[in-house]
């Protein structure tokens, strides 16, 4: 069971909308030279999967 509903949401996100979440969050947090990175929205929806993996214990 998840306590964070966030976590919650991204376990059942399809990669579609984590690829489209990532794309928002580097356009507009990232600087100009980053928001364009393909390889920085691959780090963004990686971490999306990590958070959102159930943790042990």
């Amino acid at each position: 069971m998840y306590s964070n509903k966030i976590a919650e949401m991204l376990a059942i996100a399809s990669e579609t909308d984590k690829i489209e979440l990532a794309h928002f969050l580097a356009n507009n947090l990232d600087s100009a030279e980053h928001s364009k990175d393909s390889a920085r929205v691959r780090q963004y929806v990686a971490a999306f999967d990590r958070f959102a993996a159930p943790r042990r214990g």
